[in-house]
């Protein structure tokens, strides 16, 4: 059909193009059922949307998601969905109607933290900025579109990538060369939202204190395997124990009721030292604790452990000091009240004497105490009455002091007990905002039903994998906790648990950004000998199987698609980095989604949305023999066909149109 010899500049009108040629037998052609009315793109988020909408319907689209970059207040670069009003609104819809358009929308890109996180911790004030932004972006698909999905990103806490492990226990991803030893690692006061963070590579000294082991050395008592009858528990060797050897059972670090018992632990006294005796204790030591523990049945995170245990110190520290301070009240009190008879004795006793004989009872009252300055003599009642004010000044003193230190140990003690892992905290957060949007998104698709093709749903989309809800597993985790929520919330409002569980199916679902799930690549840790290509076919699968069980597990509902070469969200041309586009393309149409957004980027918004349909095999549908997306394309950069647009004795005729047969305006 073609010889040897081909050049830009020749044209066989009315021939096959060379892109339309079949395959060599035996070389399959990969194709799809995906076309234009599936496989839709986004307009220009820097522009005016109402344009941008028209010019995607002008390019061929049938799906288009309406895109904004402005959070908060817009600006002519950065519209919101708030800078388009009614009469533009009703444009927008009136235009997918007319041309039959299936629509998205993409909220304002933003670096808030659904759960409202920050450099101070959770707040909710944060987390309200999060959800005005989905909720004007909802109320918008309300009043503009035909339904579908209101895309957002999920922005949380950083999280080191090597905590991250496979249902094998395996940890596949590494943020950076020592991150296993030196990444922070944090935890959460539940009542405040307070982070707190420590190193790994962080150790600390606390005392050290006897355990039924050391307390057998030490008094000679034999306990260890024993029941004991104030517990009725058995005592373990590493259990600790409380002077009289009662044993202290370490996971009751866990149990707010019980917790208090580690007060009444015996640190280890060193004779030859007099002083108690103190340990370094590095991380390493509370993940083998959480390592025991779970043995148990009872999960804690290491940096939990680590936590409480600190505040369990300090806890000690507070108490040590009230009782120091604590230790000569008694005494104190005792004398005061002493000095309080006496003196009501000697006011008695001084009325009753004569003013000329009551020198015979003064007492002498130095003013020192290095005999520098000569005694006065005075009265007994005055005498006791300094001794009283002093007395009293000391008891002060103790009382303040005590008591403030009784208090640091009591809010230590409940900070102690309200210490949570960042992750259980904050999912539940990130799921309040969802969970809220949906409920949001469910009103507005019931009072627009008539005008909606399909319902209204928050689509969470994992984004950046420095922070946690980027990972397969936590997008999950976060989908399964936000329809958990919404469930709850509508079972409250009379609904019952079937409805309330397809409800929230219905208006919460995933986005799955292929391109996004791709710049994990870049943290895959290499096998030993491992070639940079096999390395890749690695994670090739391991990116097809975590998209293909997101998909059949009902979790994803919509997906954007560009692609990477594994480093950063570069929004290429699907097919032009290394993503396995057709294999993901096709696993997900078998597991029935036909809702994909192609993302273009800086240097290919044009060209993006054709050139994915090319590679997805899909032809233009005509009345006569057509050529495939990808020949046209190519024609108009005259990579097989001349450029339309010269001129002189070369120019084309008018025989020239557009593929779509649209007249030129």
């Amino acid at each position: 059909m073609f010889g040897d010899y081909y050049h830009s500049l020749d044209r066989d009108y009315g021939k096959i193009e060379p892109a339309d040629v079949p395959p060599q037998k035996g070389v399959p052609l990969e194709t799809s059922t995906l076309g234009p009315q599936e496989i839709g793109t986004s307009t220009n988020p820097m522009t005016n949307q109402l344009q941008a909408f028209a010019a995607r319907i002008r390019e061929g689209a049938g799906k288009i998601e309406f895109s904004f970059m402005g959070a908060g207040k817009s600006n002519s670069q950065q519209p919101s969905p708030e800078a388009f009003g009614s009469k533009e609104r009703a444009d927008m819809r009136a235009l997918a109607e007319i041309n039959e358009i299936k629509t998205s929308v993409h909220a304002p890109l933003h670096a808030q933290s659904l759960a409202g996180y920050g450099e101070q911790g959770f707040h909710d004030q944060a987390r309200q900025f999060a959800v005005k932004e989905i909720e004007r972006a909802i109320q918008f698909a309300a009043e503009a579109t035909k339904g579908g999905a209101v895309v957002f990103h999920t922005h949380e806490w950083s999280r080191p990538l090597s905590e991250i492990k496979e249902k094998t226990g395996e940890s596949l991803f590494r943020g950076y060369k020592e991150e296993e030893d030196k990444a922070p690692v944090m935890v959460v006061d539940s009542h405040t939202g307070e982070i707190k963070a420590v190193r790994k590579d962080y150790s600390v000294y606390e005392p050290k204190f006897h355990t039924a082991a050391t307390y057998e050395k030490e008094f000679g008592k034999k306990i260890v395997g024993t029941t004991d009858q104030k517990t009725n528990l058995k005592v373990e060797a590493d259990d600790w124990v409380d002077i009289d050897g009662h044993p202290i059972k370490r996971e009751w670090i866990l149990d707010p009721d019980k917790s208090d018992e580690l007060f009444n632990r015996v640190p280890i006294w060193n004779k030859d030292k007099t002083n108690f005796e103190v340990e370094r204790v590095t991380y390493d030591k509370f993940v083998e604790q959480a390592k025991k523990l779970a043995e148990q049945g009872k999960n804690v995170a290491p940096e939990v452990l680590f936590w409480k245990t600190q505040m369990a110190n300090r806890v000690l520290q507070a108490k040590g000091s009230s009782l120091f301070h604590a230790r000569q009240y008694d005494d104190a009190k005792e004398t005061r009240d002493a000095l309080i008879k006496a003196l009501n004795f000697y006011e008695k006793l001084e009325k009753n004497i004569p003013e000329d004989e009551k020198w015979k009872i003064m007492q002498s009252q130095g003013l020192d105490g290095m005999g520098l300055v000569p005694p006065k003599n005075v009265l007994p009642s005055e005498y006791l009455k300094d001794r009283i004010k002093k007395h009293t000044d000391e008891m002060r003193y103790i009382h303040e002091s005590s008591a403030s230190s009784d208090a640091q140990a009591k809010e230590a003690w409940e900070q102690m007990n309200r210490v949570e892992r960042v992750e259980d905290y904050g999912k539940k957060k990130v799921a309040q905002t969802i969970a809220e949007g949906a409920m949001q998104a469910m009103i507005y698709t019931d009072q627009h039903r008539k005008e909606l093709d399909a319902p209204i749903y928050v689509a969470p989309e994992a984004w950046q994998t420095d922070k946690y809800g980027s990972h397969p597993d936590e997008i999950r985790a976060i989908v399964l906790e936000s329809r958990k929520q919404m469930q709850e919330q509508l079972i409250k409002e009379g609904y019952s648990e079937e409805e309330a569980k397809r409800r929230s199916k219905e208006h919460i679902k995933a986005t799955l950004d292929v391109g996004h799930v791709n710049t994990w690549r870049m943290h895959f840790n290499k096998l030993d000998g491992e070639t940079p290509e096999d390395r890749n076919k690695r994670f090739d699968k391991w990116l097809l199987t975590q998209s293909e069980k997101l998909a059949k597990e009902g979790i994803v509902g919509h997906i954007h698609v560009s692609d990477n070469f594994g480093y950063d969200d570069e929004h290429l041309t699907p097919g032009q980095g290394n993503i396995p586009m057709k294999e993901f393309i096709k696993k997900m149409e078998e597991a029935g989604l036909k809702d994909f957004i192609v993302e273009s980027g800086s240097y290919n918004p044009m060209t993006a949305l054709p050139d994915t349909w090319a590679l997805m095999g899909s032809p233009i549908y005509g009345t006569t023999r057509v050529p495939t997306f990808r020949s046209v394309h190519e024609q108009h950069f005259g990579y097989h066909n001349p450029a339309t647009y010269i001129v002189g004795a070369y120019a084309p005729s008018n025989e020239w149109r557009l593929w779509s047969e649209v007249p030129m305006e």
